[in-house]
Protein backbone atom coordinates (compact mmCIF):
# COMPACT_ATOMS: atom_id res chain seq x y z
CA UNK A 1 0.00 0.00 0.00
CA UNK A 2 2.91 2.13 0.82
CA UNK A 3 4.48 1.68 -2.31
CA UNK A 4 0.65 2.50 -4.36
CA UNK A 5 0.51 6.03 -2.17
CA UNK A 6 4.27 6.42 -2.75
CA UNK A 7 3.70 6.05 -6.76
CA UNK A 8 0.60 7.74 -6.83
CA UNK A 9 2.24 10.93 -5.13
CA UNK A 10 5.09 10.76 -7.66
CA UNK A 11 2.55 10.78 -10.29
CA UNK A 12 0.66 13.90 -9.01
CA UNK A 13 4.05 15.22 -8.62
CA UNK A 14 4.91 14.59 -12.50
CA UNK A 15 1.20 15.94 -13.06
CA UNK A 16 1.70 19.11 -11.05
CA UNK A 17 5.00 19.99 -12.57
CA UNK A 18 4.19 19.48 -16.16
CA UNK A 19 1.16 21.45 -15.67
CA UNK A 20 3.35 24.42 -14.05
CA UNK A 21 5.21 24.62 -16.59
CA UNK A 22 2.75 24.27 -19.40
CA UNK A 23 1.54 27.17 -17.33
CA UNK A 24 4.63 29.34 -17.22
CA UNK A 25 5.47 28.72 -21.08
CA UNK A 26 1.95 28.82 -22.66
CA UNK A 27 2.70 31.72 -24.64
CA UNK A 28 5.48 29.59 -26.33
CA UNK A 29 3.13 27.32 -27.17
CA UNK A 30 0.56 29.87 -28.75
CA UNK A 31 2.73 32.22 -30.37
CA UNK A 32 5.19 30.85 -33.20
CA UNK A 33 6.68 34.23 -34.56
CA UNK A 34 9.33 34.36 -38.05
CA UNK A 35 11.76 36.71 -37.43
CA UNK A 36 13.01 36.94 -41.42
CA UNK A 37 12.64 40.08 -42.58
CA UNK A 38 13.55 40.17 -46.61
CA UNK A 39 15.08 42.98 -48.20
CA UNK A 40 13.74 46.40 -49.42
CA UNK A 41 14.13 45.78 -53.30
CA UNK A 42 12.02 42.27 -52.60
CA UNK A 43 9.24 44.58 -51.58
CA UNK A 44 9.57 47.15 -54.04
CA UNK A 45 9.20 44.67 -56.79
CA UNK A 46 5.97 43.14 -55.52
CA UNK A 47 4.73 47.05 -55.20
CA UNK A 48 4.62 46.69 -51.22
CA UNK A 49 6.02 49.45 -48.50
CA UNK A 50 6.78 48.41 -45.07
CA UNK A 51 5.45 51.30 -43.16
CA UNK A 52 5.34 52.62 -39.46
CA UNK A 53 2.11 52.48 -37.46
CA UNK A 54 3.40 53.37 -34.19
CA UNK A 55 6.99 54.80 -33.26
CA UNK A 56 8.16 54.12 -29.56
CA UNK A 57 11.77 54.52 -27.67
CA UNK A 58 11.77 50.66 -28.20
CA UNK A 59 11.85 50.77 -31.87
CA UNK A 60 9.10 50.64 -34.55
CA UNK A 61 5.80 48.53 -35.00
CA UNK A 62 5.53 48.08 -38.58
CA UNK A 63 3.21 46.47 -41.16
CA UNK A 64 3.16 46.34 -44.81
CA UNK A 65 0.67 48.47 -47.62
CA UNK A 66 -0.52 47.80 -50.90
CA UNK A 67 -1.78 51.09 -52.08
CA UNK A 68 -5.49 50.91 -53.91
CA UNK A 69 -5.26 51.51 -57.62
CA UNK A 70 -8.90 52.44 -58.23
CA UNK A 71 -9.76 55.46 -55.51
CA UNK A 72 -13.13 53.23 -54.45
CA UNK A 73 -12.19 50.25 -54.05
CA UNK A 74 -11.82 47.81 -50.99
CA UNK A 75 -9.40 48.21 -48.26
CA UNK A 76 -8.51 45.28 -46.88
CA UNK A 77 -7.18 44.95 -43.22
CA UNK A 78 -5.59 41.41 -42.88
CA UNK A 79 -4.54 40.20 -39.63
CA UNK A 80 -3.11 37.19 -40.16
CA UNK A 81 -2.31 33.41 -39.03
CA UNK A 82 -0.07 32.07 -36.47
CA UNK A 83 3.60 30.66 -37.40
CA UNK A 84 5.79 32.92 -39.76
CA UNK A 85 5.01 36.81 -39.70
CA UNK A 86 3.14 39.43 -42.34
CA UNK A 87 6.25 38.97 -44.51
CA UNK A 88 5.30 35.62 -45.35
CA UNK A 89 2.34 36.45 -46.70
CA UNK A 90 3.10 39.11 -49.16
CA UNK A 91 1.79 36.91 -52.05
CA UNK A 92 -1.61 36.84 -50.52
CA UNK A 93 -1.51 40.13 -50.07
CA UNK A 94 -0.74 40.13 -53.93
CA UNK A 95 -3.99 38.44 -54.62
CA UNK A 96 -6.28 40.05 -52.62
CA UNK A 97 -5.06 43.36 -54.50
CA UNK A 98 -5.54 41.56 -57.75
CA UNK A 99 -8.86 43.62 -58.36
CA UNK A 100 -7.01 47.24 -57.04
CA UNK A 101 -8.04 46.90 -53.66
CA UNK A 102 -5.51 48.14 -50.89
CA UNK A 103 -4.36 45.86 -48.51
CA UNK A 104 -2.81 46.45 -44.83
CA UNK A 105 -0.93 43.60 -43.98
CA UNK A 106 -0.65 43.82 -40.20
CA UNK A 107 2.94 43.50 -38.38
CA UNK A 108 2.44 41.87 -34.90
CA UNK A 109 5.18 42.80 -31.88
CA UNK A 110 7.91 40.18 -31.74
CA UNK A 111 7.29 38.87 -35.65
CA UNK A 112 9.05 40.04 -38.90
CA UNK A 113 11.81 42.52 -37.03
CA UNK A 114 8.79 43.84 -34.93
CA UNK A 115 9.93 44.81 -31.48
CA UNK A 116 8.26 43.88 -27.98
CA UNK A 117 6.14 40.10 -27.44
CA UNK A 118 2.56 39.24 -28.86
CA UNK A 119 -0.18 38.54 -26.12
CA UNK A 120 -3.95 39.38 -26.16
CA UNK A 121 -3.71 42.71 -25.05
CA UNK A 122 -0.69 43.65 -27.39
CA UNK A 123 -2.48 42.46 -30.18
CA UNK A 124 -5.50 44.14 -29.73
CA UNK A 125 -3.71 47.71 -29.19
CA UNK A 126 -2.05 46.64 -32.27
CA UNK A 127 -5.20 46.19 -34.22
CA UNK A 128 -6.70 49.77 -33.29
CA UNK A 129 -3.72 51.45 -34.12
CA UNK A 130 -3.43 49.85 -37.70
CA UNK A 131 -7.15 50.99 -37.68
CA UNK A 132 -6.46 54.05 -36.88
CA UNK A 133 -3.36 54.55 -39.33
CA UNK A 134 -5.97 53.77 -42.44
CA UNK A 135 -8.30 56.61 -41.02
CA UNK A 136 -5.78 59.00 -40.68
CA UNK A 137 -4.87 58.68 -44.32
CA UNK A 138 -8.40 59.50 -45.14
CA UNK A 139 -9.71 56.35 -45.46
CA UNK A 140 -13.30 56.02 -44.83
CA UNK A 141 -14.48 53.41 -42.37
CA UNK A 142 -17.08 52.06 -45.17
CA UNK A 143 -14.39 51.39 -47.35
CA UNK A 144 -12.41 48.88 -44.87
CA UNK A 145 -12.45 45.24 -44.56
CA UNK A 146 -11.39 43.54 -41.37
CA UNK A 147 -10.14 40.15 -42.39
CA UNK A 148 -8.97 37.95 -39.68
CA UNK A 149 -7.44 34.32 -40.32
CA UNK A 150 -6.87 31.74 -37.93
CA UNK A 151 -5.21 33.14 -34.51
CA UNK A 152 -6.35 36.64 -36.37
CA UNK A 153 -10.00 35.90 -36.50
CA UNK A 154 -9.91 36.39 -32.51
CA UNK A 155 -7.92 39.90 -33.18
CA UNK A 156 -10.42 41.18 -36.02
CA UNK A 157 -13.51 40.00 -33.52
CA UNK A 158 -12.54 41.84 -31.37
CA UNK A 159 -11.51 44.99 -32.96
CA UNK A 160 -14.85 44.94 -35.36
CA UNK A 161 -16.90 45.24 -32.32
CA UNK A 162 -16.12 48.41 -31.20
CA UNK A 163 -15.54 49.95 -34.52
CA UNK A 164 -16.92 50.42 -38.12
CA UNK A 165 -16.30 49.20 -41.05
CA UNK A 166 -18.26 47.58 -44.54
CA UNK A 167 -17.90 43.68 -43.34
CA UNK A 168 -15.63 41.25 -41.21
CA UNK A 169 -14.55 38.39 -42.94
CA UNK A 170 -13.25 35.71 -40.71
CA UNK A 171 -11.12 32.76 -41.73
CA UNK A 172 -10.99 29.52 -39.92
CA UNK A 173 -12.21 31.05 -36.53
CA UNK A 174 -12.14 29.59 -32.96
CA UNK A 175 -14.45 30.58 -30.41
CA UNK A 176 -11.81 31.67 -27.91
CA UNK A 177 -8.49 30.27 -27.25
CA UNK A 178 -9.37 28.90 -23.90
CA UNK A 179 -11.45 26.23 -26.08
CA UNK A 180 -9.25 25.75 -28.32
CA UNK A 181 -6.46 24.64 -25.11
CA UNK A 182 -8.79 22.58 -23.62
CA UNK A 183 -8.80 20.78 -27.00
CA UNK A 184 -5.35 21.11 -27.38
CA UNK A 185 -4.53 19.59 -23.46
CA UNK A 186 -7.60 17.55 -22.74
CA UNK A 187 -5.83 15.84 -19.60
CA UNK A 188 -5.45 19.42 -17.86
CA UNK A 189 -7.78 22.23 -16.98
CA UNK A 190 -6.38 24.08 -19.42
CA UNK A 191 -9.59 26.32 -20.14
CA UNK A 192 -9.31 27.71 -16.54
CA UNK A 193 -5.24 28.40 -17.20
CA UNK A 194 -5.21 30.36 -20.73
CA UNK A 195 -3.77 34.25 -20.43
CA UNK A 196 -4.70 34.87 -23.40
CA UNK A 197 -7.98 33.89 -24.10
CA UNK A 198 -9.78 35.84 -27.28
CA UNK A 199 -13.37 35.11 -26.47
CA UNK A 200 -14.76 35.99 -29.81
CA UNK A 201 -17.80 34.01 -28.90
CA UNK A 202 -18.60 36.57 -26.60
CA UNK A 203 -18.23 39.64 -28.69
CA UNK A 204 -19.54 37.75 -32.03
CA UNK A 205 -23.27 39.04 -31.10
CA UNK A 206 -21.82 42.87 -30.58
CA UNK A 207 -20.66 43.10 -33.93
CA UNK A 208 -22.94 45.03 -35.96
CA UNK A 209 -21.90 44.65 -39.79
CA UNK A 210 -21.91 41.86 -42.20
CA UNK A 211 -19.53 38.49 -41.27
CA UNK A 212 -18.48 36.27 -43.75
CA UNK A 213 -17.38 33.01 -42.11
CA UNK A 214 -15.06 30.85 -44.26
CA UNK A 215 -13.68 27.29 -43.43
CA UNK A 216 -12.62 24.19 -44.03
CA UNK A 217 -14.86 21.26 -43.29
CA UNK A 218 -11.94 19.29 -42.96
CA UNK A 219 -9.88 21.58 -40.83
CA UNK A 220 -7.75 19.61 -38.56
CA UNK A 221 -6.74 22.37 -36.13
CA UNK A 222 -9.58 24.50 -35.35
CA UNK A 223 -12.95 22.18 -35.76
CA UNK A 224 -15.48 23.19 -38.20
CA UNK A 225 -18.24 22.87 -35.81
CA UNK A 226 -16.14 25.42 -33.54
CA UNK A 227 -16.34 27.92 -36.19
CA UNK A 228 -20.41 26.99 -37.32
CA UNK A 229 -20.81 27.39 -33.64
CA UNK A 230 -19.34 30.88 -33.49
CA UNK A 231 -21.20 31.90 -37.00
CA UNK A 232 -24.47 30.90 -35.39
CA UNK A 233 -24.08 33.32 -32.54
CA UNK A 234 -23.61 36.19 -35.19
CA UNK A 235 -26.13 38.42 -36.13
CA UNK A 236 -27.71 38.90 -39.38
CA UNK A 237 -26.39 39.70 -42.14
CA UNK A 238 -23.94 36.82 -42.64
CA UNK A 239 -22.94 34.37 -45.19
CA UNK A 240 -21.12 31.13 -44.83
CA UNK A 241 -18.76 29.35 -47.10
CA UNK A 242 -18.19 26.39 -46.09
CA UNK A 243 -14.60 25.12 -48.25
CA UNK A 244 -15.53 21.16 -48.72
CA UNK A 245 -12.87 18.88 -47.92
CA UNK A 246 -10.27 21.90 -47.01
CA UNK A 247 -7.86 21.59 -43.71
CA UNK A 248 -6.47 24.34 -42.30
CA UNK A 249 -3.28 25.50 -43.82
CA UNK A 250 -4.64 24.64 -47.50
CA UNK A 251 -7.94 27.11 -47.70
CA UNK A 252 -5.52 29.81 -49.92
CA UNK A 253 -5.32 26.81 -52.15
CA UNK A 254 -8.67 26.43 -52.32
CA UNK A 255 -9.09 30.00 -53.72
CA UNK A 256 -10.66 31.49 -51.01
CA UNK A 257 -8.48 34.78 -52.44
CA UNK A 258 -11.05 35.05 -54.90
CA UNK A 259 -14.21 35.10 -52.41
CA UNK A 260 -12.70 37.31 -50.12
CA UNK A 261 -12.08 39.74 -53.11
CA UNK A 262 -15.45 39.20 -54.86
CA UNK A 263 -16.90 40.01 -51.09
CA UNK A 264 -15.10 42.98 -50.55
CA UNK A 265 -15.82 44.63 -53.80
CA UNK A 266 -20.12 43.90 -53.16
CA UNK A 267 -19.37 44.80 -49.11
CA UNK A 268 -18.08 48.11 -50.26
CA UNK A 269 -20.33 48.88 -53.06
CA UNK A 270 -23.26 48.37 -50.24
CA UNK A 271 -24.28 44.78 -51.49
CA UNK A 272 -23.68 42.20 -48.87
CA UNK A 273 -24.12 38.77 -49.85
CA UNK A 274 -27.49 37.04 -47.88
CA UNK A 275 -26.35 33.69 -48.98
CA UNK A 276 -27.36 31.00 -46.04
CA UNK A 277 -25.48 29.03 -44.74
CA UNK A 278 -25.95 25.31 -45.50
Amino acid sequence: MRLILAGLAALAGIYLAILLLVFVFQRQFLYFPGQSVPPPSYLDQMGIESVVIRSGADGDLRSLWRKPTKPDSPVILLFHGNAGSHFDRVPVYQALAGDGAAVLGVGYPGYGGNTGAANEMELFQTAQKNYDWLIRKGIKAERIIIVGESLGSGVAANLASHVDAAGLIMVAAYSGMDDMAQRQFPFFPARWLVKDRYRSIERIDRINMPLIWIHGTKDELIPFAMGQRLFDAAKNPKTAFPIKDAGHNDLWDKGIGKIIRDVAIKLVSGVAAKKPVS
